[in-house]
């Protein structure tokens, strides 16, 4: 597998790039107009591009992984598939949803795989946390969901609206795939406020999502407070809590807090890497051509975030 990278984020420098070697990734180019060099891991050869366009006209790679300012996701991804390479899109994949009906309509269209790297869902926890609920004969019914942190520096990218910032897009599937992932449904109702503005772009934002059968999610989101990032679920005869949820440590041991009527019992998770759990998922579908569930995942949050970002005004 040789990988076409545009974009020199912090998220792929130290997440993604230094596992590559042991997912059967044999060479990666990079191409970022900021020129950022990163260090290439042992046995795996990296060729630097300035132009991402130009890359992706001469490379010889078999899969696009986008992961620039929001803003280029859509355009990239576009010309990625068109030239018939598989594509994965860091969060959020694209900023409105006629952009990504168009790009999952290609995407199908030429068999390839279109996937959208939120990334958490993957974790072991969270099979773990849906197990927890089979064990006892019952499903969740209600979760709680906060994710909100200090503010960002001044010259972050998510500060600037032409780029695709702010808090609903840089939060937003945050806010939308627990409900896919552990009600298998969409919403019926989506109802959201924003709770604080920068200069250019808002901050924070709240939200309830109510899903068929009374099921719902209340979320926090923003980056103008203290650290914290937690997922509360909740259903008859059990109460789940786990921290850290949306950005789980690779090397840490991880624990999910169920409370039942019997008590409180912690269970502990083996330390690992949900960026790497993902990129083989999606490799593996590459290799199969099967790529419709990673479309599924994507159209679904796609188009939630579109409905909250609408009832935010």
């Amino acid at each position: 597998m040789k990988l076409l990278v545009c974009g020199g984020s912090d998220i792929f420098a130290r997440r993604v790039l230094p596992g590559l070697p042991g997912l059967g990734v044999t060479a990666v180019d990079v191409a970022s107009r900021s020129g950022r060099r990163m260090e290439s891991p042992p046995g795996l050869p990296l060729r630097f591009w300035d132009d991402p366009e130009a890359a992706l006209a001469a490379s010889d790679a078999d899969a696009v992984y986008v992961t620039t300012e929001n803003s280029r996701h859509a355009p990239l991804a576009l010309a990625a598939l068109a030239s018939g390479r598989h594509v994965i899109v860091d969060k959020p994949a694209f900023l409105d949803l006629a952009s990504a009906e168009r790009a999952c309509e290609l995407a199908a269209k030429k068999n390839l795989l279109l996937a959208e790297a939120t990334v958490w869902t993957g974790h072991p926890r969270v099979a773990g946390l849906i197990q927890a609920f089979a064990d006892r004969n019952t499903a969740p019914a209600r979760i709680v969901a906060t994710f909100s942190f200090p503010p960002l520096p001044p010259g972050n990218f998510r500060h600037t609206p032409e780029l695709g910032g702010g808090a609903l897009f840089d939060l937003g599937p945050y806010a939308v795939s627990p409900g896919r992932v552990l009600f298998g449904a969409e919403p019926e109702e989506v109802v959201c406020r924003i709770t604080s503005r920068g200069p250019a772009v808002e901050t924070a934002f709240t939200c309830l999502l109510v899903y068929p059968g009374g099921r719902t999610l209340a979320g926090t989101f923003g980056f103008d407070t203290g650290y914290v990032n937690r997922l509360d679920v909740l259903g008859p005869g059990l109460a789940a809590s786990m921290d850290r949820a949306f950005t789980p440590p690779p090397s840490a041991t991880l624990s999910l807090s169920c409370n039942t009527p019997q008590g409180v019992r912690s269970v502990d998770f083996e330390p690992a890497d949900a960026f790497a759990r993902f990129f083989i998922r999606a490799f593996a579908a590459m290799e199969r051509g099967d790529g419709e569930a990673f479309i599924a995942a994507l159209l679904a949050d796609a188009r939630t975030l579109a409905r909250l970002r609408e009832s935010a005004g």
